[in-house]
């Protein structure tokens, strides 16, 4: 069942990585971060009955939670920046980096143990994945381009990282994930009010909504459940299925540079699971 979960989850994640670029192409990309972060949040709440009783003000809780607001919010205005000027595909590597980068904070944040040859795999991994895509960011220098493929990855794993110390403390799936997004919904909707939205923008935003939101609940229970080396090694994949998803769509051969990148993720992600 977990890998299926996993399986699931990549898939669902990977179809909304793809339609991200049509929402950051034909919407005001800031203008449609907030809506988005909140029709996550929605889409969530019939599961709340099922979960346990919220926590909210309780401990380190509320403060965990801000950042996990935070640095999704900030994860997702440089992932729609990222992606109009460049292809879903080459968004995805960044954020494959997350395992890597828990990784490396789990020794501080998280109480775990880490070898030198995870340090190594780590560095090679980031190299090999992002170098690469210097120059796939039209507009953007090569060296401003992995950085924000770097800031990616750390954000990302930041906010898993958070999600693990709050379901220490425990806070439920539901909890975790809805108190997130509407968080950082509502600080991007009070800096960019969604003004001048149409009907036919709410059904992209709805659509890329529903297969982010299942991709998210997917992982979780995916590596709550089952084996998180399985979980972790799937989930690594998610540039591959873009790449395919982008390649039956756009009937195009996909950059020779993207698959090598991609490829090297979900290579180097099993490596470091299989040390773990």
């Amino acid at each position: 069942m977990s890998l299926l979960l996993a399986i699931a989850a990549a898939l669902a994640f990977a179809v909304g990585i793809f339609l991200t670029k049509g929402v950051a192409l034909n919407i005001s990309i800031y203008k449609a971060i907030g809506p988005l972060f909140v029709l996550n949040a929605l889409f969530v709440f019939p599961l709340i009955p099922f979960g346990p009783r919220w926590i909210l003000w309780s401990g380190s809780v509320p403060y965990l939670h801000i950042v996990g607001a935070i640095g999704s919010g900030v994860v997702a205005g440089i992932i729609f920046r990222m992606v109009s000027r460049s292809s879903a595909s080459v968004m995805s590597v960044g954020q494959a980096l997350t395992p890597a980068v828990v990784l490396l904070a789990g020794p501080i944040a998280l109480g775990a143990s880490i070898i030198p040859i995870q340090v190594l795999l780590v560095v090679v991994l980031v190299f090999a994945t992002i170098f690469p895509l210097r120059k796939s960011l039209a507009g953007v220098s090569s060296f401003t381009a992995i950085f924000l493929m770097i800031v990616i990855g750390v954000l990302s794993g930041l906010v898993t990282v958070a999600v693990v110390l709050l379901d220490r403390a425990g806070v439920g799936t539901t909890e975790t994930f809805i108190v997130r997004q509407l968080l950082a919904g509502f600080i991007f909707m009070a800096i960019f009010p969604p003004i001048g939205l149409h009907w036919r923008d709410f059904l992209q935003l709805v659509r890329r909504s529903f297969f982010m939101s299942m991709g998210w609940l997917a992982s979780i229970y995916a590596i709550r459940e089952g084996s998180p080396v399985v979980a972790q090694s799937v989930m690594a994949t998610i540039p591959l299925w873009v790449i395919l998803i982008e390649v039956i769509v756009y009937r195009t051969r996909p950059s020779r540079p993207v698959v090598f990148s991609a490829i090297a993720i979900a290579i180097g992600i099993y490596a470091l699971a299989l040390t773990s």
